[in-house]
């Protein structure tokens, strides 16, 4: 399956590092989940990390994507990681060329 948005992405701690659990989905509708482990144990370090890696798989933000940060045993939504994700990914979008 061919996906292209990210729809949701869950930013939890595991073993002193940030797990990132990624929701994609495919033009058709479909839906896949991976989980990528970053290097770091900063929230904002794994989020720029994992959009660099969305961005160059080709990968898109959802307009309704979610961003949620596990606290004490709770899914938040956090709008300062959905934000510095969104602007990653775009910094980090391969350049098509030049654009008309």
């Amino acid at each position: 399956m061919r996906t292209d948005r990210v729809e949701q992405l869950f930013v939890r701690r595991r073993a002193g590092r940030i797990e990132v659990l990624m929701v994609l989905e495919s033009p058709a509708g479909g839906r896949q989940r991976e989980t990528l482990q970053t290097p770091t144990s900063s929230p904002e370090e794994a989020v720029r990390f994992t959009a660099t890696h969305l961005a160059r798989r080709g990968l898109v933000a959802s307009d309704r994507l979610r961003l949620r940060v596990e606290r004490s045993g709770d899914l938040v939504d956090d709008a300062q990681l959905r934000e510095l994700l969104v602007a990653t990914l775009a910094r980090e979008a391969p350049d098509d060329g030049p654009r008309d």
